[in-house]
């Protein structure tokens, strides 16, 4: 019973959705004149227009303050033991219902989940992936000034821009981008695995030792070379500054 409870705490945590990106809009150009004119016009029948955004913002809060105001009128102190009681049978009444779903939408999720991470992880453009020919042992032996040339060769070939090729910081923050994404893929991936095998369900789920141990490794090619890039990039300011 412990196990089984431990194991519906599990699958509601990881249930949750995970998270979302920001948009950029370019800065606007503001045109300044020094000598305006004025010529005040008067619409003496003038026309509102709404937005699609602003209609549906204001329609969304009308459907709100309808269904706020009815839960006031419902909620009464009267009753209110009425109604928890009614919401508690309810919930023991459908408690298998509740458990399924529940367990079968977590399954689903959690599946996504460890199924895209390690697809992600598979890609040869991936940076845990770089000069794979070399074992991870081989990388840490090769001399380091030799090595990240080599990296920032390879982070200015797959990044530079192609409107701006002398753009120098281009590059780099977009691989910047892409080792964090990277490691953070790996993280939620063993994350997600090592809990699953700690509740023994491991075999129900598209994961393996043999998996994790990858993941694991790949993890590791991705932090050796984000410290050489960081090293690197630290000893850059210290030169310019």
């Amino acid at each position: 019973m412990h196990r089984f409870q431990s194991i519906i705490i599990f699958f509601s945590f990881l249930s949750i959705p995970l998270s979302f990106c920001e948009a950029i809009n370019p800065a606007p150009v503001y045109h300044i004149n020094c000598n305006p004119t004025i010529t005040p016009q008067i619409d003496l029948q003038p026309k509102i227009y709404v937005t699609n955004s602003s209609a549906s913002s204001i329609k969304f809060r009308d459907i709100t303050m309808n269904f706020i105001q009815k839960i006031k009128s419902v909620a009464t102190p009267q009753n209110y033991h009425s109604l928890k009681n009614n919401l508690k049978n309810a919930l023991w009444e459908y408690r298998y219902h509740i458990a399924g779903t529940t367990i079968i939408g977590s399954y689903t999720v959690i599946s996504a989940l460890l199924f895209n991470d390690y697809y992600q992880m598979l890609q040869s453009a991936t940076w845990a992936r770089w000069k794979q020919e070399c074992s991870f042992e081989d990388l840490c032996t090769m001399p380091q000034k030799e090595l990240t040339h080599e990296l920032l060769c390879a982070i200015n070939k797959q990044y530079y821009h192609k409107d701006k090729p002398t753009d120098f910081a281009h590059p780099l923050m977009m691989f910047i981008h892409a080792i964090e994404r990277e490691i953070k893929t790996c993280k939620r991936y063993l994350m997600i695995a090592k809990n699953i095998k700690r509740l023994h369900l491991i075999k129900i789920f598209p994961t393996d030792d043999a998996k994790i141990n990858e993941v694991t490794q790949l993890l590791e090619r991705t932090l050796f070379v984000k410290h050489l890039f960081l090293s690197w990039l630290a000893e850059y300011n210290i030169a310019n500054n």
